[in-house]
């Protein structure tokens, strides 16, 4: 942890980024450490070195810090998957994708729990411009999971491919904190009876993936 008396004001453009990047790897280091719901902005600032009101020269809220994260850990995983997709390429093999795309998301845990706040938490505190430039960049997102798409399942009509993305993320939102509850649901979850509720996050995301796009083959 920084030390907050030793704070100077970034002034030039690569002290500006060097502190922007200071701010993100300590509350990527504190969501690692203790998960997304108990980082305060405070313990961020903390961690950051410097003092909480500084944070705004670089991020307009605690949730701007996280969906700043979130577009890294996309773009991480995108270009983890275009590379893998490559063995895939005009195959048409709907199973084998859906294990490729259902096996690289559940190696980000991070993006997938800040995808499952997205809604609820991350973009009820940014202002216009902020989510204007967040949701610009998500299209852009979106139109490189539909070139993946189109490189290995080539047979799937084109105007379902943008639905297909949205599809993506909204089964990640809704299965991540299924698979991965929080420890007092673990424990009750635990139990012999329970067990045909029990969900594995990464098997029941590719299942999905199947009958989605095997779904939307027909369409």
């Amino acid at each position: 942890m920084k030390c907050v008396s030793d704070f100077k004001r970034a002034r030039q453009p690569e002290q500006i980024e060097q502190r922007r990047q200071d701010i993100l790897s300590a509350a990527a280091h504190l969501m690692a450490e203790k998960g997304f719901d108990q980082v305060s902005l405070n313990a961020i600032a903390r961690g950051a070195g410097v003092a909480k009101s500084n944070v705004y020269r670089y991020f307009e809220s605690r949730e701007e810090i996280f969906l700043t994260l979130l577009r890294q850990d996309w773009d991480d995983w995108l270009i983890q998957l275009e590379q893998g997709v490559a063995a895939l390429k005009g195959s048409d093999d709907i199973p084998a994708f859906a294990a490729l795309v259902a096996d690289s998301i559940a190696a980000c845990p991070r993006m997938c729990e800040l995808v499952s706040v997205l809604a609820s938490v991350l973009e009820q505190n940014l202002s216009e411009q902020a989510l204007l430039t967040f949701k610009t960049e998500s299209m852009a997102l979106g139109v490189r999971i539909m070139g993946t798409v189109q490189t290995a399942l080539p047979s799937l009509p084109s105007q379902n491919l943008m639905q297909i993305g949205h599809t993506l993320f909204a089964l990640i939102a809704g299965l991540w904190p299924l698979g991965n509850p929080p420890p007092a649901v673990q424990k009750v979850m635990a139990r012999p009876e329970l067990a045909p509720f029990q969900i594995e996050f990464q098997s029941s995301l590719e299942l999905a993936l199947n009958l989605m796009l095997k779904g939307a083959s027909k369409a």
